[in-house]
């Protein structure tokens, strides 16, 4: 642990100075993540802001770490837009440091939907043969590239299981308001 976390942590332990630096870190933390993002995937403000449905101010306001008016239905627009999921969650004070200590554009990236890893499954040599039936089943000709074949990745497909879908209104729909 640096010099900088430990003496983070002290200072984390004055509820006054807590409080404000882990809302600044957050502010920070989400729009330069914006940023970073919508730089990873190429975009300009102009495309984010077309494929959210809003102005390029708009995306300008939310990209500036100074800016604090967060709402959770812009987050879950920029969510979709990015191909990622929004993942809210309450944390301790203890966390900061690590998380101030990592903090950096290479942390910050996220994989789109087809892009990522923990989705993607590995096309391996046991799929050879099934990938040569799947050729000669649309007509490619012997010695013609089998797109089949090949080691690429590949978004699984999983038949066996019906989806999970919340029930409209959320998965708190039909709980009392007391249960809530």
């Amino acid at each position: 642990m640096s010099a900088i976390s430990n003496a983070l942590r002290t200072e984390l332990r004055d509820q006054e100075y807590s409080e404000g630096y882990a809302e600044s870190f957050l502010n920070s933390y989400v729009a330069t993540q914006i940023k970073v993002i919508r730089e990873q995937r190429g975009m300009k403000q102009a495309d984010l802001a077309h494929e959210m449905g809003t102005t390029q101010t708009a995306i300008s306001r939310i990209e500036n770490v100074n800016y604090s008016s967060w709402n959770i239905r812009t987050l879950k627009k920029l969510a979709r837009a990015f191909g990622v999921r929004l993942k809210v969650s309450f944390e301790t004070y203890g966390t900061l440091p690590e998380e101030v200590e990592g903090f950096g554009s290479d942390t910050l990236q996220r994989a789109a939907r087809e892009e990522d890893p923990g989705l993607l499954e590995r096309i391996g040599p046991q799929r050879e043969a099934a990938g040569d039936a799947m050729a000669a089943a649309v007509g490619m000709g012997a010695g013609a590239p089998n797109p089949w074949s090949n080691n690429l990745l590949r978004m699984p497909q999983s038949w066996d299981q019906a989806p999970i879908i919340p029930p409209p209104g959320g998965l708190n729909a039909g709980q009392s308001s007391l249960n809530r």
